[in-house]
């Protein structure tokens, strides 16, 4: 069938983007369930088929087969009789895998130590069983007293420059306060590391401090720590593709607070051309003034939040992570976050350190996964090793994986031009009487481009921006707008048989691209 003739089946024509839904609906399927408060999940670094999630009081990672969404019997690692489990906040609170995991084998966990509630960082190996752990190879990388059994944050994570970032809570209580609490707070004290952004070298241990860590030079300050002024920062982690970093850090009374630092200012740190960073707390919560000593409400050495909510809202800020997914092309470039009390779930796109507009936006309706089943008490977003997303529900034990609604599907990754990637992606449906379109977004302006039309994807996807050679149907040729939008809509497919497929990807004219062509991700359409 030529292309033009499908077209015209399809009842499609090019119209003004303006007129037509701006992105993929989304819903949320569950891939595990019966688990005991799975705070945290994760795969190792390009593993697209086991989902590694951490119960908070079973002191476990368990791992969850993708293929077949379920759990397996045995734990990858057992922690019990080592975590301290007491207070709500304690236990088994996060773990990170090494960038090269896949030829060393380490891992590492966060938990609160039993005897004391101590946060403990420990490295450990996989065991010649890649689905279980060697739990003889704890080595202890490094261990922080706790005054309270509160504000233990919990999380760590590696960095693009490979070393392990650990946001530590200012030690508990209320206005960290009190006993186990520095003059003017832990979190604006350099004697302590509770309430800071820790960063340290983990290749071989005894951990060694980055020389570029901005407090090496200063007797007064501890050398691990690379950032202050943080609360309770649960969920943090850095943009895998640009570098910037993202904190969801739990408020006091009245703010709950989103922070963000970009690659470049972390460079300009680490370069000593710009100040260190410091979030505020205690003197700051959110963007309001606490009243309370440690540093100078809105001073010119503290860093704003890009977002912060009242407790009208919700009592307790989720940290979530980018979406760099191949699934939902149009969500690429989003971070996701949510409230744990009250559930929503926020998606967010900054440009220039501050939100785009119309961001944040509440998105929560849009995942919910139905069948009587319900998202509640969020307390992790993890991710796999392909980059899509997933939710941990803390108190249902259940994960669930976002995913696109409905008969469209990416695929593979995109070749940038002048005007970034090109984002290729459906809204609306296929069946009988359902209307729907193809969009295709952030493509250069005014520019000739061509559609390519297949009936499957064929011995491989489209992927690293690299037209693999597939079964054409044809190939259209047609031209972008002026904001670089292109948009084919129809009324009605006319309801091709089920099982049909239609995989389309779009090669745009670009100077700024290699060899002068742009090319978007791939969009794999089924009825």
């Amino acid at each position: 069938m030529r292309l033009t003739l499908a077209l015209a089946a399809l009842g499609l024509a090019v119209v003004t983007p303006a007129a037509l839904a701006q992105s993929t609906p989304l819903t949320t399927v569950r891939v595990a369930s019966g688990l005991n408060r799975p705070v945290f999940a994760m795969s190792p670094p390009g593993d697209t088929e086991r989902l590694f999630v951490a119960e908070q009081n079973q002191a476990d990672i368990h791992i969850v087969d993708l293929n077949t969404n379920t759990v397996l019997a045995t734990p990858f690692l057992d922690l019990s009789g080592l975590v301290q489990t007491s207070g709500n906040e304690q236990g088994l609170l996060g773990f990170a895998f090494h960038p090269d995991y896949a030829s060393n084998g380490k891992f590492y966990v966060n938990y609160t130590a039993s005897g004391g509630g101590a946060t403990r960082i420990v490295q450990y190996t996989v065991s010649a069983n890649p689905d279980v752990a060697n739990a003889g190879s704890a080595q202890t990388v490094i261990q922080i007293s706790q005054p309270q059994s509160n504000h233990n944050a919990g999380d760590l994570f590696f960095g693009p420059d490979g070393n392990l970032w650990i946001p530590m809570g200012d030690g508990g209580n209320a206005n960290d306060q009190g006993s186990g609490h520095a003059a003017g707070g832990n979190a604006q004290s350099g004697a302590t590391l509770l309430g800071k952004l820790l960063r340290i070298n983990v290749d071989s241990l005894p951990y060694t401090i980055p020389a570029d860590n901005p407090y090496v030079a200063d007797g007064s300050v501890l050398d691990e720590i690379w950032a202050f002024g943080l609360r309770n920062p649960f969920r943090a982690g850095f943009d895998p593709v640009t570098g910037d970093l993202w904190i969801g850090d739990v408020g006091q009374n009245a703010r709950e607070e989103l922070n963000f630092t970009s690659a470049e200012e972390i460079a300009a740190v680490n370069a000593g051309t710009a100040d260190p960073i410091n979030y505020g707390w205690r003197c700051m919560e959110g963007f309001m003034c606490t009243g309370l000593s440690g540093c100078t409400c809105n001073g010119p050495d503290l860093t704003l939040p890009i977002d912060a909510y009242t407790h009208a809202a919700g009592f307790s800020i989720i940290g979530g992570q980018m979406y760099r997914g191949d699934a939902i092309p149009d969500l690429v470039g989003t971070y996701l976050y949510a409230e744990h009390y009250t559930n929503f779930v926020l998606a967010m796109r900054e440009s220039g350190g501050a939100p785009e507009p119309g961001y944040p936006v509440e998105i929560q309706g849009d995942l919910a996964p139905g069948g009587g089943l319900s998202i509640t008490s969020i307390a992790g977003m993890g991710y796999d090793g392909a980059g899509e997303m997933y939710i941990c529900d803390l108190n249902g034990g259940e994960v669930f994986k976002i995913v696109p609604e409905g008969p469209f599907l990416g695929v593979g990754s995109a070749l940038a031009g002048a005007a970034g990637e090109p984002v290729h992606f459906g809204t609306g449906g296929v069946a009988a009487g359902q209307p729907g379109a193809l969009h295709l977004r952030d493509a250069a302006p005014n520019a000739t481009c061509g559609l390519f039309l297949s009936a499957s994807v064929g011995s491989a996807a489209f992927k690293g921006g690299v037209l693999k050679t597939i079964p054409l149907i044809d190939v259209i040729v047609l031209g972008t707008d002026a904001n670089g939008e292109l948009d084919i809509p129809w009324t009605n497919t006319g309801g091709f048989p089920a099982g049909t497929t239609l995989v389309t990807q779009y090669g745009v004219q670009d100077a700024g691209a290699p060899k002068g062509v742009a090319l978007s991700n791939a969009l794999v359409t089924t009825w």
